[in-house]
């Protein structure tokens, strides 16, 4: 049980940090697309996916006792969020909010491989812009989660 409560302050923490993140994006928006700009938004997008990446290893580590291994891990640790694990926990989260994480993960792997100055801006601000919705949303179905799996 204060493994859990534990868990809960390390994630209460890490949305803490990605809304800081919503208002760099906020910020970013308001510039005329540079290099720049294009650099600093993917910084922030990938900052973003990995910030809900820590919570879902913590997530694995804690609750699930397994984090995948192997080249696919990042994609097969987003889909175990899915799972219902009975016995051991509800799902972390939605197949849809799966879906729109897909999307985030995607463009973090591209940050990753291009250089900056090849970045779609398009692309980047339509995600920069859903970044509220997508905290939101995640913050409640994990919030569920635990509500689910610590009954008070």
């Amino acid at each position: 049980m204060n493994n859990f409560k534990v868990l809960q302050l390390f994630i209460k923490d890490e949305f803490e940090k990605l809304r800081l993140l919503d208002k760099e994006k906020n910020n970013l928006l308001k510039k005329k697309p540079s290099n720049y700009i294009l650099r600093a938004g993917g910084s922030i997008l990938h900052d973003f996916y990995t910030g809900i990446e820590k919570i879902f290893e913590n997530i694995g580590k804690e609750v699930d006792r397994r984090i995948p291994l192997g080249e696919e891990w990042h994609s097969e640790l987003l889909h175990q969020m899915t799972l219902d694990i009975k016995g051991l926990r509800p799902p972390v989260i939605s197949p849809n909010t799966e879906k729109i994480l897909r999307e985030y993960l995607g463009f973090r792997h591209l940050f990753r491989k291009r250089y900056g100055f090849e970045l779609d801006w398009q692309r980047m601000r339509r995600l920069l812009l859903k970044i509220p919705q997508v905290l939101s949303g995640l913050e409640k179905e994990i919030e569920i989660f635990f509500k689910t799996l610590i009954p008070t």
